[in-house]
């Protein structure tokens, strides 16, 4: 699967959203920059892309969502699934092991753990990324994804973890 990560600066940005989402490509929108009006259009906007194409939009933080395509394009055989989590202790970290040692890019919400918490379950994820190959990226403050190797990755403007 493909990821892109955008940032708009303003509405007017939205071509950038929908080509990519039009292509397939998985776009995580980050639009903490945008006024809250802003940031009410595009997402109005995302809607209408995932009413006529298919597909689904996930809200990660308050100002961050993931469009997922119906019909993703893919690097590989790889399937379109992106598995999120929101564990809520450290006992749960076997699940993210789990999903993507299979293969499958997962996003981990830590928002409702502790911060030490939090930290240790991005340090194992980083033994993840180093073991197996992949890459990891910070969606927002809390909210981070895993894209196992051998997928795609748009690396514009992502912050690495």
């Amino acid at each position: 699967m493909i990821v892109e990560r955008l940032r708009p600066r303003d509405y007017n940005d939205v071509r950038q959203v929908g080509h990519y989402f039009c292509k397939g490509v998985l776009v995580v929108m980050d639009l903490t920059a945008l006024t809250d009006e802003e940031a009410r259009q595009l997402v109005d906007f995302a809607a209408g892309l995932i009413c006529a194409r298919g597909g689904d939009m996930q809200r990660l933080s308050p100002k961050v969502f993931m469009l997922v395509p119906a019909e993703p394009a893919t690097p590989s055989s790889t399937t379109g699934i992106v598995k999120k989590l929101r564990p809520r202790d450290y006992n749960e970290v076997l699940y993210v092991g789990h999903y993507f040692r299979q293969g499958i890019p997962v996003v981990m919400d830590l928002t409702a753990m502790t911060d030490d918490e939090a930290r240790q379950l991005v340090d194992f994820a980083a033994g993840l990324i180093c073991a197996r190959g992949g890459d990891m990226e910070r969606l927002s403050p809390k909210v981070f994804m895993l894209v196992p190797a051998g997928l795609a990755t748009g690396k514009g403007d992502t912050e690495s973890a």
